[in-house]
């Protein structure tokens, strides 16, 4: 298979099965973020080594409703109304926080990250909120304004032409985007190698995105939730102390 094109594999079937879990209200579970068992980390420690980990998670659902059938400049309304609007209200209990040591935490500058992290974390940890974590851009394709389609498809074809680098102007590409997993990655990693766990709340796509990279560099999944609003997906490595 070409290197060119695994990565638009990739990228579809994630948009495809974060819209296809949204729409059939998939029991998430309850999300527990933890620190590295103590007894693991007392085990490596006698051979010079410790676990780190990250934890990718994703959003709380945005509070937007959306109709089934839209014309482009109708979609295109949602996404810029998807990134405005503020999240539904979390459910206490849908995740579980067990950190006993001080941790900085990673959110994007959209507003459903920022208001996630801040009411998963409240004031008990510091959040710090970067542009650098955002969701990958996306701008709908135009067509004639009587052509109705399902909201999803036109985000799946949009996507699919932005992965191309068909549908970029006024947006970042698909090159500029890639470059910005790096440097996330490259942040997360430091901070998991400061603090043994490093948490962003963010996106699915970048989520995915940076999960990849991760595994690139030896990473192990070893929970892959980041699909669905407030699953994570967590990622761990054994480094030398």
């Amino acid at each position: 298979m070409s290197k060119s094109i695994l990565p638009f594999i990739i990228f579809f079937y994630v948009s495809i099965v974060a819209s296809f879990a949204q729409q059939q209200g998939d029991d998430l579970g309850v999300t527990s973020i933890d620190e590295v068992s103590e007894s693991v980390q007392n085990q490596l420690k006698k051979k010079g080594e410790r676990k780190i980990q990250i934890y990718l998670i994703r959003h709380a659902k945005p509070n937007l409703q959306k109709r089934f059938l839209s014309s482009s400049w109708e979609a295109q309304e949602y996404i810029e109304n998807y990134n405005r609007v503020s999240i539904h209200k979390i459910d206490s209990n849908q995740v579980v926080i067990n950190l006993k040591e001080p941790h900085q935490i990673y959110c994007s500058s959209l507003p459903r990250s920022q208001e996630t992290a801040l009411a998963l974390f409240k004031d008990s940890f510091l959040i710090i909120s970067d542009s650098i974590f955002r969701e990958f851009e996306l701008k709908i394709v135009q067509a004639n304004s009587i052509v109705k389609l399902p909201l999803d498809l036109w985000k799946g074809i949009s996507r699919v032409s932005w992965l191309l680098g068909c549908n970029h102007d006024g947006i970042e590409s698909r090159k500029e985007a890639m470059k910005r997993v790096v440097l996330s990655t490259d942040n997360l990693e430091k901070l998991a190698n400061q603090e043994e766990t490093a948490i962003l709340v963010g996106h699915g796509m970048i989520n995915a995105a940076i999960s990849k990279e991760l595994k690139r560099r030896g990473w192990d999944v070893v929970q892959s939730k980041g699909h669905l609003n407030l699953g994570a997906t967590v990622l761990q490595k054994t480094v030398s102390l």
